[in-house]
């Protein structure tokens, strides 16, 4: 891709926004920024770029700079259904991701990680087995470092490992990973896209470039996945319930593929969802011809990851958990699923639009007590409210008082937002370290 004097738009100046205006105008293009945010709350890296004579405009965004623009690239998190995005596209101006600009300049294989939930530990335990094996792995996307960051020199790695978000893989034209990886999908997200279809079509164009070299990673159980494979065209491989030919499964006890076995019971990750997230990463990286006996330790001995379902404190014989990172009604699912006993849950944040309705069983079945805060707690009363004892909770901490004023020995206090974290807190990090901070200050 030449980009000597192109008139680029880099759309968001977030970390990964960036790093592309760094990397576009080392290779001459003509660079613009454009963010809504107003330019007091922007980094000071626009000093930086202005002195560089980047155009930078801030707390809106205006046709002009998008209709007069020779390529746009979107930073994660940018909706292709913004409306200066769609007028631009459909007067004939190439809109891209990040991601497919990066592509465009790397030359290693990639191993592509997406779905609803799951994302980060997948990635990280395929990273973490990979790299035991010898292997030198770059380990970024939409964690940690923007692929754009090792464009044109990716040459220090083996194998590139990225995990993606439909935002990402929707702007990809020619991207094409090695293997690629669907673990689940189900409705997120849709304060963003169109609808469910659009974040369905999303997440599977993952595959879309894919050809019979190459490897596509399925989850078996999930309907809407399976609805998709016959566009599949790369060879398939499943991971589920039930033995399938050229896949891999979990009998109850061990993990089955090929000619070798995984026990799991040891496993410091927890929930039904991590069994599957642990078959995609056998797949993965036996593909990359790392020994069964070193992906089973790797996967046994792997701590989990802070908010996903992370112990915090036991207080007189409850046990209280910080699962932060849960920003989904499904996420949320997943644990409730990884306890038996009775739960007090607490769960609130940025209403993304979501159905809280597939809540409702597993809440009426395992929930004694359930808090709500944020933006959506009345949504969630609504559509949960009838199931179990319920409280309104003013903030976090109004909330575990709440819950400390609740909990007896045996229960286990678990933080699941089932939202995402915006209406009061900048990241789902930021939520959890605060939840943290006040679980340590409570009385014992």
């Amino acid at each position: 891709m030449e980009l000597n004097k192109r008139k680029v738009l880099v759309v968001g100046l977030g970390k990964t926004g960036q790093e592309t205006v760094r990397f576009l105008i080392a290779k001459g293009a003509e660079v613009r920024i454009s963010d809504i945010n107003v330019r007091e709350n922007l980094t000071r890296e626009i000093d930086e770029f202005e002195k560089q004579g980047v155009y930078i405009e801030t707390g809106m965004h205006r046709s002009e700079t998008f209709l007069s623009s020779d390529l746009i690239v979107l930073s994660p998190g940018v909706s292709f259904n913004l409306a200066q995005v769609k007028e631009a596209n459909g007067n004939g101006v190439e809109v891209i991701s990040e991601i497919e600009l990066a592509y465009k300049f790397t030359t290693k294989p990639i191993i592509a990680v997406t779905g609803s939930n799951g994302k980060t530990t997948t990635c990280n335990l395929i990273a973490r087995i990979l790299q035991g094996a010898g292997k030198k792995v770059f380990l970024g996307g939409n964690i940690g470092t923007p692929l754009i960051q090792i464009a044109d020199k990716d040459s220090e790695f083996d194998v590139l490992v990225l995990e993606l978000s439909s935002f990402q893989i929707q702007g990809i034209k020619t991207f094409k990973p090695c293997v690629g990886i669907i673990l689940n999908v189900s409705p997120n997200h849709l304060d963003h896209h169109e609808n469910f279809e659009e974040y369905v079509e999303s997440k599977m164009k993952l595959f879309s470039n894919q050809t019979t070299q190459d490897w596509a990673v399925y989850n078996a159980d999930d309907s809407v996945i399976k609805s998709f494979l016959s566009r599949i065209k790369s060879r398939k491989v499943s991971f589920g319930k039930e033995p399938k030919e050229n896949g891999v499964y979990y009998d109850g006890k061990f993990v089955r593929f090929e000619n070798s076995t995984y026990d799991l019971t040891t496993m410091k990750l927890m929930g039904t969802h991590n069994i599957e997230n642990s078959m995609a990463v056998v797949v993965a990286t036996r593909i990359f011809g790392c020994p069964p006996e070193l992906i089973e330790r790797e996967i046994t001995e792997f701590t989990p990851l802070p908010h996903r379902i992370e112990f915090v404190r036991d207080i007189s014989g409850a046990r209280i958990y910080n699962d932060s990172k849960s920003t989904s009604p499904s996420a949320t699912l997943g644990a409730l699923e990884s306890f038996s006993n009775p739960i007090i849950l607490i769960s609130g944040g940025k209403d993304k639009g979501l159905s809280f309705e597939i809540l409702k069983d597993k809440v009426e079945k395992k929930v004694k007590y359930l808090i709500l805060f944020g933006e959506s707690r009345f949504r969630i009363q609504k559509d949960l409210g009838s199931e179990v004892e319920t409280a309104l909770a003013s903030s976090l901490e109004n909330a575990l008082e709440k819950a400390r004023a609740k909990m007896t020995r045996g229960d286990t206090v678990l933080f699941s937002p089932a939202c995402s974290s915006f209406d009061m807190y900048i990241s789902y990090e930021e939520r959890g370290r605060t939840f943290k901070d006040i679980v340590q200050k409570l009385p014992s």
